[in-house]
């Protein structure tokens, strides 16, 4: 369809030059990408004239893009604006702002981001508390794909108990980065991550968009991350929607094959398509596909064919 989207990251381990990449998704037949965060900043002006010559748009920037190259393993979490360490959120807010500026400069509208993890805490059995790690995915596995409610329950009570630094530090950035955010017309959207520990959770983002009612600060529905957390237990999709979907200005669209792997092609796997269309077929929304980069080409193009059919678009 017309404004169906391909990320970069698609290509992540290729060693190819961005006016391959672009050359690319238009072979595709798409007309849109978003710059992932593998995108270093040495390429920044070679996708500039690769979109001008493809005739494709931008339409979001996946935090931390540009990647420095001084960076050996850029990635989304490279930093965070939900960190307790004060030095270590000032240098997220710094790559926050260098994000937005790659923005402006490609007429992106929304900025992905994904906000952090919070540390879980399991109380010993006799005194303190010792690090912990979700079990929600291996329980699902061990269970046979059902999801044990009971560890979800004990689970979410650790990290409502932990979860008010990360709070408390994502409240102290928007501060900082939403008054560039909304002078630039450009919506900071957080992503939904797999994980229990993932921050900030539906209810937790719902919490924030009040304490910051602003027109820029939104969220982004990931299909197979939504599958996933609502396969374990954490998070069912209709709460999630019920919660976010009015605020949510883009989608990354791939689909879950087997328990939880994700970032297959779109129609190949497990995801519900139909209980997702009043989001996904919303006028506006951002529609970016974001496979693995293992999925063929050919098993790309079945899926964008099948997003096409999904969309009654010819």
């Amino acid at each position: 369809m017309d404004d169906l989207a391909l990320s970069t990251s698609y290509f992540a381990g290729r060693r190819l030059t961005p006016a391959a990449m672009a050359a690319a998704a238009r072979g595709f037949g798409l007309d849109r990408v978003e710059l992932g965060y593998l995108t270093r900043e040495t390429e920044v002006e070679a996708w500039e004239a690769a979109v001008a010559a493809e005739g494709l748009t931008v339409g979001s920037v996946h935090a931390f893009c540009p990647a420095s190259v001084s960076d050996p393993f850029p990635g989304p979490e490279s930093f965070s604006l939900a960190e307790p360490d004060g030095a270590r959120r000032a240098a997220a807010v710094r790559a926050t702002f260098a994000t937005l500026d790659c923005a402006v400069r490609f007429g992106a509208r929304a900025v992905v981001m994904h906000g952090g993890r919070v540390e879980l805490r399991r109380p010993r059995l006799l005194l303190g508390f010792a690090p912990y790690r979700s079990q929600l995915s291996e329980a699902f596995a061990a269970r046979g794909g059902r999801p044990d409610f009971d560890l979800v329950e004990q689970e979410r009570a650790w990290r409502a108990e932990a979860a008010g630094r990360w709070m408390d530090a994502l409240s102290f950035s928007l501060d900082a980065v939403l008054p560039h955010f909304e002078e630039a017309g450009v919506t900071l959207a957080f992503e939904n991550l797999p994980g229990l520990e993932a921050f900030p959770d539906p209810a937790e983002l719902d919490f924030l968009r009040r304490r910051f009612p602003s027109p820029c600060l939104g969220a982004w529905y990931d299909v197979g991350h939504g599958e996933r957390k609502a396969r374990v237990g954490d998070w069912p999709q209709a709460e999630t929607l019920a919660l976010l979907g009015d605020c949510t200005v883009g989608a990354h669209l791939h689909d879950v094959s087997g328990l939880e792997e994700d970032h297959r092609a779109p129609g190949e796997g497990g995801v519900d398509w139909e209980a997702l269309r009043p989001l996904l077929s919303r006028p506006g929304l951002l529609r970016v596909l974001e496979p693995a980069p293992d999925v063929p080409s050919e098993a790309l193009r079945r899926g964008i064919d099948f997003l096409r059919a999904f969309f009654g678009v010819a």
